[in-house]
């Protein structure tokens, strides 16, 4: 059904927004100086993207659900691989990984490394190291969550997981025009398991990576991944210690990958089946060697937790990866002898114990025997379990009965909430969630000839509560209760970031984030379209916070049942009506931190600084300012050669500049922190701005590193402690700078650094971020993409400026003050006859298209005015339509306004 309310908010809330977009082109001093400015947020989700309106909407879900792994893409991305402007290629350098032992170091001073021994490392040099450069690639795959550790469990449950659905479903991803997409993730994943698997001529394996990155170094940095520097080991498992799990679980992966691309890729299906058989025979050779009838360690059958992933992810058993695999290897080549050992092992009662998830795979493995069993009814392999561990006839007559996968639901259901969702645990409840909902939909499928019973309906319901059909109880602190948008107590939450204005705003993720920490209450910077959320507790509650990992993180693992139960959910349910997002994902959004957001945060260099005064107690009218700044950026890959002019004015110093006696660095966390790795902030000055009299700045400079982003703080101490006069308020950048004292030099909870557009950031001397002293401002970049969000600023116009926080649409609020008369628009060639009032884009009809075709020629006009590159501009036809304000000729807010009131009813005639 239509959420009608939802679009009367949107369409309201353009209304109050229309004026702050279009003042961007207004002077910076418009706004008089005791104007009270306000917290803002970005737009909506209503705002950001036209979807189809429906509340509950599988189609929508599956195409976002497929974005967060574009979130999560590490390596080198190959031209239109990643679908996300804000993500750009990192950790290249895993391509890298030097050909000695790992020290064990858990911190960034490691020195990196493998877990194999030297011996070994030159044993196979020849297979590790085919280019010869004493160094082994293992770069490409995905990263494990919101951090940046490649996690083998996680990972390749993840990849197999997904060619499953994309093989069970597959013309649903071609109907909805996803298959592409779908493929391309497929593709990355699968690649990068083969690149991870070294193989000798004879095609045995000799080493597959399993993990790359440790978590303690990993997890205690919060930046984006482009930026990352810290040392990566890699974590290999060998014929001495086997551990068969992560083996058997990438042999399944590229057995089902072989599935999905035989007819559209036969050569690339062929190299996939290749590794599926090698990673086969080496499980095989692995039991053989340490399995029930060997004398050896049987523990090397499985992950050693120790060996990398540590307490993130505790492997407890191989056996139901073990017989997941033999079905697909089953499947792929039509060998019975796929069955041979598994059937030894194959636990009956275990699908209902838990649910399917990379540490218990027995529902789907129960599911897979239960397929394979009544497609092949010459196996008999109900007997052949029987046989194998020494059972009689009546043990259990089928896998789908009540003693094996038939028990699931029923045990499911027993795990509801008080509002009716499956809470299986704490920790990523939506992950098994939506892992239920998928077994229940393939029980349907294979049990039911796909018509829906009440295992339909039921994952029905857990996808329509966890798509925001629920009532919430909100558990997010007061600041970020604000940030979320929510002031209330409980209400609808959709834990699919982006689905729709309840989704969840916060996830716990670094990139996305933009934040440099989890603590950090402001609202992110890019929308972390379709990652689902780790979920709600047992009484139905959530916290929407950065910094919450439990009910808020966001992983690949996670993610990996959504896209298959929305499509089969479609597959079922689906409707006309539902129907996936054109134009998607929109450009990036250029989000807003907090107050003085200057030219928007979406790309570009800024500062976040804080200062503090220093007056000389002696009151003789020296004194030094103190400044503590960072430097963010919205580029995907900034810059190696950054520097930041901090600008000064020596008029009310009587010896002029020569009075300046303190330039001096207080610390540099850079230097700190990556000294080892060459950061070094060099502090130079005073140098004479010759623009301006009597102004002069000092500059910051980083030589080949990457400083933006990094959350690195650097702070300095200016002017004299005695000897002359120093005052600050005339300074160019002490103008805007918040004003705090020393201990907020080292806060780390609640970051009090706020931006500045006074201080100024440079790109190897260019003006990247920031206005100089004179008004310079940086040069548009030509590749710059317009925002399709409504863009909060603080506004003037006629008679009146107005200060507008962007928040929930039904919750906005406006404060008015008096200033001054300021109006910018666009001349209107009177010799041009008005065909339609109000039809600014010359369709023939007066919409909300004309509204935003008026806002954008004047929020830039390069692109959309009258001159403008785009091909839809605003022609001089269009000009005269749009000018519907009688009280101003041309084109101006005041229009885009009238438009607005008239489609509201509130004006009867343009």
């Amino acid at each position: 059904m239509m959420n009608h309310k939802k679009l009367t908010a949107a369409l309201l809330s353009i209304v109050t927004a229309a004026t702050s977009l279009c003042s961007v082109i207004s002077p910076v001093n418009a706004v008089d100086a005791d104007t009270t400015e306000e917290q803002q947020f970005c737009a909506p989700i209503s705002e950001v993207v036209k979807d189809s309106g429906l509340d509950i909407d599988y189609a929508r879900a599956l195409q976002y659900s497929l974005y967060f792994y574009d979130a999560n893409m590490c390596g080198e991305f190959k031209e239109n691989e990643n679908r996300l402007s804000w993500r750009g290629s990192c950790h290249t350098y895993d391509a890298h990984v030097p050909m000695i032992e790992w020290d064990g170091v858990t911190t960034k001073t490691s020195t990196g490394g493998t877990n194999l021994s030297a011996e070994f490392m030159s044993k196979y040099k020849d297979i590790l190291d085919p280019d010869g450069d004493g160094t082994i690639d293992v770069a490409g795959g995905f990263h494990d969550a919101g951090d940046h550790v490649e996690f083998g469990m996680p990972e390749n449950y993840t990849a197999a997981t997904l060619g499953w659905e994309y093989y069970e479903y597959g013309d649903v991803f071609k109907k909805l025009k996803q298959d592409e997409h779908m493929e391309t993730i497929l593709r990355h994943f699968n690649d990068y398991l083969m690149k991870c698997t070294f193989i000798d001529d004879d095609g045995k394996v000799i080493a597959h990576c399993y993990q790359v990155g440790e978590g303690n170094i990993d997890h205690a940095i919060w930046n984006s991944p482009e930026v990352d520097t810290m040392p990566r080991p890699a974590f290999f498992l060998t014929a001495e210690k086997p551990q068969i799990d992560y083996v058997v679980s990438a042999c399944a992966s590229l057995a089902i990958n072989y599935l999905n691309f035989k007819e559209s890729d036969p050569d690339y299906a062929a190299k996939s089946l290749k590794y599926a058989k090698a990673l086969w025979k080496f499980a095989n050779d692995a039991i053989e060697e340490y399995g029930p009838t060997s004398t050896k360690d049987k523990d090397m059958l499985i992950s050693d937790n120790a060996d990398g992933p540590v307490q993130f992810y505790k492997s407890s058993k191989w056996e139901d990866d073990y017989c997941w695999a033999a079905a697909w290897m089953y499947i792929v080549t039509e060998d019975e002898k796929s069955f041979d050992y598994a059937v030894k092992i194959f636990d009956y009662y275990a699908p209902s114990g838990w649910c399917y998830c990379w540490n218990d795979m027995w529902s789907g493995a129960g599911v897979m025997w239960a397929i394979v069993n009544q497609q092949h009814p010459e196996l008999d392999l109900v007997q052949k379990v029987r046989d194998a561990q020494g059972k009689n006839q009546y043990v259990f007559d089928n896998f789908w009965d009540d003693d094996c996968v038939g028990k699931c639901l029923k045990a499911w259901k027993q795990k509801e909430t008080p509002g009716g969702f499956a809470h299986l645990d704490t920790w990523g409840s939506c992950r098994y969630n939506t892992a239920m909902q998928f077994i229940c939909l393939l029980y349907d499928k294979y049990v039911n000839d796909s018509k829906p019973s009440e295992w339909s309906e039921w994952a029905k319901k857990q996808m329509d509560y966890v798509l925001g059909k629920n009532d919430i109880k909100y558990k997010e602190d007061a600041k970020y209760a604000v940030l979320a948008g929510k002031n209330g107590t409980h209400g609808p939450r959709a834990f699919v970031v982006g689905y729709n204005d309840s989704a969840v705003k916060n996830p716990h993720h670094r990139a996305a984030s933009g934040l440099l920490m989890a603590e950090d209450p402001r609202e992110q910077k890019h929308i972390l379209w379709g990652a689902l959320a780790g979920g709600p507790d047992a009484s139905d509650g959530h916290d929407d916070a950065t910094k919450d990992w439990t009910e808020n993180e966001v992983t690949i693992d996670y993610n990996a049942c959504l896209p298959g139960a929305a499509a089969a959910l479609y597959a079922v349910y689906g409707t006309p009506e539902m129907a996936i997002t054109p134009n998607f994902p929109p450009e990036d959004e250029k989000r807003v931190y907090g107050t003085n957001g200057g030219d928007g945060g979406g790309s570009g260099y800024w500062i976040e600084a804080i200062g503090v005064d220093k007056p000389n107690l002696n009151g003789d009218g020296s004194g030094t300012t103190q400044v503590s700044f960072k430097v963010l950026s919205g580029e995907s890959n900034p810059s190696k050669k950054t520097s930041v002019r901090y600008f000064f004015n020596v008029s009310e110093m009587a010896k002029g500049i020569d009075g300046l006696g303190e330039v001096r660095e207080l610390y540099d966390q850079s230097s700190t922190e990556d000294g080892a790795i060459g950061a070094d902030g060099k502090l130079t000055g005073p140098f004479k701005y010759d623009k301006v009299a009597d102004t002069y700045y000092v500059e910051i400079t980083w030589e080949d590193y990457v400083i933006a982003n990094s959350g690195k703080k650097y702070q300095f101490d200016l002017g004299m402690y005695y000897g002359d006069v120093w005052d600050p308020k005339n300074d160019w950048s002490y103008k805007d700078l918040k004003i705090g004292d020393s201990t907020d030099f080292f806060a780390v909870d609640d970051p009090p650094e706020q931006r500045t557009d006074y201080i100024c950031v440079y790109d190897d001397g260019v003006l990247v971020g920031g206005t100089e002293p004179d008004g310079t401002k940086p040069a548009a970049k030509e590749e710059d993409k317009t925002t399709t969000t409504t863009k909060p600023v603080t506004t003037t116009t006629k008679k009146i400026s107005t200060a507008t926080t962007m928040v929930d649409p039904s919750k906005r609020t406006t404060t008015t003050t008096a200033g001054p008369t300021t109006v910018t628009n666009t001349a209107t060639n009177s010799d041009v006859k008005v065909t339609k009032a109000g039809d600014a884009n010359c369709d023939g009809e007066v919409d909300m298209s004309d509204v935003v075709l008026i806002m954008q020629s004047l929020a830039n006009p390069n692109k959309y005015g009258l001159e403008g590159t785009e091909k839809k501009h605003l022609t001089e036809q269009g000009s005269a339509n749009a000018d519907v304000d009688t009280k101003v000729k041309g084109v101006t807010a005041n229009d885009a306004l009238v438009i607005q009131e008239f489609l509201l009813g509130k004006v009867k005639t343009l």
